[in-house]
């Protein structure tokens, strides 16, 4: 009883220590129509549900969780998948953030930059670095003059560039990081690349939050 009431639980109590603080539920979405009805299990009532709302800020539902609710087993597969992309990733969490901002842009899924970009600027992307991630042209990033990438987030944005919109990765490309992270990382580099090309093309297929039509934001400020 205790163990499956536990997500419940975990949830309340960071939307507890949210209000101490003073800090408003974060807006994540505009709660606008996708092309399948969302569905919202009220807390406690969907384990599955549940387990989504443990890993969401305030323990809100994104609607990109009410689409995959319509089947649990995916949605409690997908959970699973991205409590390790996200939380247990042990690539920089710098380049995590690159490779799904990047992977965002290339599939023109404005959904996964809205979502992503304020959690790359937590995880130290300068305005600089998010406006090269979102403006350079696909394969051009080696020839971007004065570049505000490291190296290594460099070779990142390449690997991620190959990847999404050639499928195939060259040798040199994958050698270009490999140099920068040992092999345990370059597998889960590759995952997250992989995993955000299924995120951004799951929601712009399905029109997550009206989306599909939004032109992915240039950061400004």
């Amino acid at each position: 009883m205790l163990s499956s009431s536990l997500p419940l639980v975990l949830c309340v109590l960071a939307a507890l220590a949210s209000l101490a603080l003073g800090h408003a539920p974060t807006k994540r979405d505009d709660n606008l129509p996708a092309r399948v009805p969302y569905v919202f299990p009220a807390p406690g009532t969907n384990p599955v549900a549940d387990a989504l709302r443990a890993r969401r800020p305030n323990g809100t539902l994104l609607d990109l969780d009410g689409v995959l609710l319509q089947d649990d087993s995916l949605a409690s597969g997908w959970n699973a998948l991205a409590s390790v992309v996200r939380d247990n990733n042990s690539v920089p969490a710098p380049m995590r953030e690159l490779f799904i901002l990047r992977t965002g842009v290339l599939n023109n899924a404005a959904y996964v930059w809205l979502q992503h970009e304020s959690v790359g600027r937590e995880a130290g992307l300068t305005l600089e670095q998010l406006r090269e991630i979102r403006l350079t042209p696909a394969f051009l990033s080696p020839l971007t003059p004065h570049t505000s990438l490291t190296p290594e987030l460099s070779a990142a944005m390449l690997l991620t560039d190959f990847m999404t919109n050639a499928v195939k990765v060259p040798q040199p490309v994958f050698d270009g990081l490999h140099k920068f992270l040992n092999d345990k990382q370059m597998v889960d580099a590759v995952g997250t690349v992989g995993t955000y090309n299924l995120v951004s093309r799951f929601v712009v297929a399905l029109d997550v939050d009206s989306k599909m039509d939004v032109p992915v934001p240039i950061p400004t400020q």
